[in-house]
């Protein structure tokens, strides 16, 4: 049994369960381990539920809360798989044993975290025919090609983002053990692009295709949404279909946000299921995203000539709510899903040490324990920083300097904005997107919010749109959205922290 099994025996009588759980633990110490991850994953495991157990005189629950995680561990690991296995029968798939021509292709969009990790260990599982793996890279100066097909790992001109020395290392391990396979025929290799940008060229060529599909200008929903576009730019190009995701998983399984880890909720349980339960069904914006890499043309200045043709379908297992989203929420709890204790050790770097602090962040152990991958034990990050973006600053700096807005021109643009059209800004990025969206939309046209007059409180007090009852608003950041005589609502303003 391999280590990324291990959780699934755990339905076993207790002396049976002892047993079985030593001849493995003799397998696993003959075994010859070749990576750190590996070691991580066994050591963090054990760290959750180790100690003596002759002198413990809490052995027994200790080993009641290890048998309730390997149970979710391995329920995890079957519905992941059931959802690949199921994916693949939908599309039609060729598969490595099959003859017939494939009609369409599945990628998958590989950031090098836990999520995307596990579904590619999930696609491998399963024997899925998956093509390509694509990963964005962000980085000051790049060196070549912005598209580059890597099949020799990341780029040893720089220092690349932490997302692409470990998808490099996901995507070798994958092939490797391809190429290792005793099975015949093989699948297909997967390929790996990697979509090196600068930060002028991420914001050059993807503001206004991200834009048009999101209807916004607030840098909270539009700067992770930059990398993704990316993305699913370089998948419509090679010919992708169908492309798989890890949304949802940090909302289902406690991960990323830091509500998540309030300290408040450590005497409020019900609390934090309640606060998970919220974001778990929130939408995603994946799809729209996609949607636009099927256009014939991103140029013109009305958003309703856009028309799709390529067809690329994102695919979001973790939003699935038969197999996921309504069990992960009847079953799983704040200790399932957090390490609470503070017992586990991340790993910040790739090829770093893993180690803990009293700031250590461990959310999504039922995901982090189904599948025993390079990024199983990797420290929790956004896309923005893991892909380079937020190394050093540079799309703030970029934003900052770089897009020929003079501080007195962002002044006179600020007052003008405020008086003639009841809109704030921020800052030079927000105004740089207000004049793509304006572009756009031929003014401030929202295809599904009504603007109101300067002052109205149906609307928001930074851009007239309709507020409801929210307080963060998504086209322009304003929080709190309300005016003063409207806060009547409990919604939380989103962190990118």
């Amino acid at each position: 049994m391999s280590r990324a099994n291990y959780a699934s025996n755990n339905s076993r009588p207790d002396s049976d369960q002892k047993k079985a759980e030593g001849g493995l633990q003799r397998t696993r110490n003959s075994m010859h381990r070749q990576h750190p991850w590996e070691e991580a994953h066994e050591q963090n495991h054990c760290r959750r539920f180790g100690g003596d157990a002759d002198a413990d005189a809490d052995a027994a629950a200790r080993q009641e809360k290890k048998n309730r995680a390997n149970t979710l561990a391995s329920e995890v690991r079957r519905r992941l798989l059931a959802s690949i296995r199921t994916l693949e029968q939908t599309l039609l798939l060729e598969g490595p044993s099959s003859s017939s021509p494939c009609t369409r292709k599945l990628g998958i969009l590989l950031s090098g975290g836990v999520d995307s990790c596990a579904i590619l260990a999930a696609c491998q599982a399963s024997q899925a025919n998956l093509v390509a793996a694509v990963t964005v890279s962000i980085q000051a100066e790049p060196d070549g090609e912005n598209n580059n097909r890597d099949d020799q790992g990341p780029s040893l001109l720089r220092t690349p983002p932490q997302d692409e020395l470990y998808a490099c290392e996901a995507v070798r391990l994958y092939n490797t053990n391809i190429n290792n396979a005793t099975t015949s025929p093989h699948p297909k290799l997967l390929e790996h692009s990697i979509v090196r940008l600068s930060p002028a060229q991420l914001i050059e060529h993807y503001t206004k295709p991200t834009i048009a599909a999101l209807h916004v200008w607030g840098y909270m929903d539009t700067r992770n949404s930059l990398i993704i576009s990316a993305g699913l730019h370089e998948c419509s190009k090679l010919g992708i279909t169908d492309i798989l995701v890890g949304d949802n998983a940090d909302e289902l399984f406690g991960g990323s946000y830091d509500c998540y880890f309030d300290a408040k909720y450590g005497t409020d349980p019900e609390g934090w299921k309640r606060k998970r339960d919220g974001m778990a069904r929130l939408p995603f914006v994946t799809q729209k995203l996609a949607d636009v890499y099927g256009t014939t043309s991103l140029e013109g200045t009305n958003i309703n000539t856009y028309t799709n043709t390529l067809g690329l379908t994102v695919h979001q297992p973790f939003t699935d709510p038969t197999l996921f989203v309504d069990w992960a929420l009847q079953t799983t709890t704040r200790t399932d899903c957090i390490d609470v204790a503070k017992t586990c050790r991340l790993q910040s770097e790739y090829t770093g040490p893993y180690t803990t602090t009293s700031n250590t962040k461990c959310g999504k152990l039922p995901l982090r324990e189904a599948f025993c991958t390079v990024a199983s034990w990797r420290q929790m990050d956004w896309i923005f920083r893991g892909s380079g973006a937020e190394t050093g600053d540079a799309l703030i700096q970029y934003y900052a300097n770089s897009l020929g807005i003079s501080e007195a021109e962002f002044v006179a643009e600020q007052q003008r904005y405020k008086t003639e059209e009841g809109i704030g800004l921020q800052s030079k990025e927000q105004l740089y997107n207000l004049r793509i969206y304006a572009t756009l939309h031929d003014g401030f046209y929202h295809p599904t919010k009504q603007r109101y007059p300067i002052g109205d409180p149906r609307g928001c007090i930074s851009c007239c749109f309709e507020i409801g009852d929210e307080q963060f608003c998504h086209l322009c950041d304003a929080y709190p959205a309300q005016h003063p005589s409207s806060i009547n609502s409990k919604t939380t303003k989103p962190s990118l922290a």
